[in-house]
């Protein structure tokens, strides 16, 4: 057998053979090159194959293994640019392993499993490398850092309504009133409110002898009316509101009723008496009067000016043995109740009222005591609180309702409202005073 029938086709021989010039090799796409090989390696096996079977009768041994020599080292020629052109991504590779490796930095599983998928997803383009015998790709390897709450973000804001999605409001913490624990109410269905009050006139009674004439007494009657007031209040929400937020609805209803309350007992309380406003308890207020108590106690205390006001309006009478008024309740600024009462000590530096803590009622002689920081501090109020007669002649009563373009709009109105009568008749507006502590005091201060 002679040699040339030994000698098989190289990868250039074979690319020429199919028409296919060096340049337009190069110009084929990676998956086009990558085909020539396969096919260039097929047919070579094949063809090897083929003549293995003719060689076994037809070449000696050392015919045979001087072929596989020099077919070996042709193919190690041929696969020598591949192996460079791949080995210039392993060594970028190594020279990123040696770094890290040298630094003493170990991969864990994060920074493998990181490589395997920038390998994975980078396939493609490694084999364009591969294939033309140059290029370069480029990764990162991030290392994993400690979770603290600057890792927690919100890239995109947060919507409005989240947090009190997540934190449900509250009703607004007003305080409670107490007015209506001292007066006098009672129902009533007419709209303007009738009260007469009788009082003596002329004449008395008297002693008289036998056969003598009667003395001749009469008496007057006076009818007088009272004007209903009224105390109103709304607010306009919006469906959606009431939908997303917690509890909205009942929130304003309650809101809506704490500030009717709280108006109304200012009302009663305070009140000008200019219409359409009630007319006050403090403004029915007099002035204290001492009579026989002036300059005559010494060195008073608070609770001797408390039970001058009180003696005051017990013995203060519209005619002659009219039943005198019992006084129920003082009303001081809660300043004044801790400098007047808890403070107060004794020459032993014991509490002089040991009953009084702060900012709660005390009962003391049958009054109760009351801070109320409505009252502007200095001020002291007493009064028999019965005689301040409030009606219900309509209670409270919220409504809900459209106006305007509220309908179409989705929002709706929350009316609050009520309306009474308030109103002291005209012979008890004795049962109230309403002045300073430090002129009370001064009034009755002995020189």
């Amino acid at each position: 057998m002679k040699t040339e029938v030994l000698k098989f086709m190289t990868f250039a021989m074979f690319i020429a053979d199919k028409g296919i010039s060096t340049d337009a090799f190069e110009e084929k796409s990676s998956e086009d090159k990558f085909a020539l090989f396969k096919e260039h390696s097929a047919t070579q096996e094949a063809y090897i194959k083929s003549i293995e079977e003719d060689v076994n009768s037809k070449v000696t041994p050392e015919e045979l293994s001087k072929f596989k020599e020099e077919f070996t080292a042709t193919l190690a020629k041929e696969n020598k640019a591949l192996t460079e052109a791949v080995s210039k991504q392993g060594v970028a590779i190594t020279k990123m392993l040696d770094q890290l490796n040298g630094k003493g930095v170990e991969l864990g599983n994060d920074a493998k499993s990181q490589i395997a998928k920038f390998i994975s997803d980078n396939a493609s383009q490694i084999k364009e490398i591969k294939n033309a015998g140059h290029g370069l790709i480029e990764m990162e390897v991030k290392v994993p850092t400690d979770i603290s709450t600057g890792s927690a973000t919100n890239p995109d804001g947060i919507p409005e309504l989240a947090g009190v999605q997540m934190a449900a409001p509250t009703n607004v913490n007003y305080r409670g009133t107490v007015v209506d624990q001292v007066i006098n109410m009672f129902p009533t269905n007419q709209r303007v409110y009738a009260y007469t009050e009788t009082t003596p006139k002329d004449g008395d009674f008297r002693f008289v002898a036998e056969g003598t004439a009667k003395p001749q007494t009469d008496f007057k009657i006076e009818t007088r009316y009272a004007e209903p007031v009224k105390v109103a209040g709304y607010e306009i929400l919006t469906e959606e509101a009431v939908d997303d937020i917690p509890n909205l609805q009942s929130i304003a209803m309650n809101f809506l009723r704490a500030k009717h309350d709280l108006k109304r007992q200012n009302g009663i309380l305070f009140g000008d008496g200019i219409a359409p406003n009630p007319t006050g308890a403090t403004v029915y207020g007099r002035t204290f009067v001492a009579g026989a108590m002036a300059t005559a106690v010494q060195t008073p205390n608070f609770m001797d000016v408390v039970n001058a006001c009180i003696t005051d309006i017990y013995t203060t009478q519209n005619y002659q043995d009219e039943m005198p008024y019992m006084a129920n309740v003082v009303m001081i600024n809660p300043v004044d109740f801790y400098l007047q009462l808890v403070s107060a000590k004794d020459d032993n530096g014991l509490p002089l009222y040991p009953s009084a803590s702060l900012f709660n009622r005390v009962t003391m002689g049958g009054v109760t005591i009351i801070p109320f920081q409505d009252i502007p501090t200095g001020k002291i109020f007493v009064a028999d609180m019965s005689k301040y007669n409030v009606t219900n002649y309509i209670g409270y009563t919220v409504r809900i309702g459209w106006i305007n373009d509220q309908f179409i709009t989705n929002k709706f109105t929350m009316v609050g409202e009520s309306r009474f009568h308030a109103f002291v008749k005209e012979l008890d507006k004795q049962a109230f005073i309403y002045d300073d502590i430090a002129t009370v005091k001064t009034a009755i201060t002995a020189p």
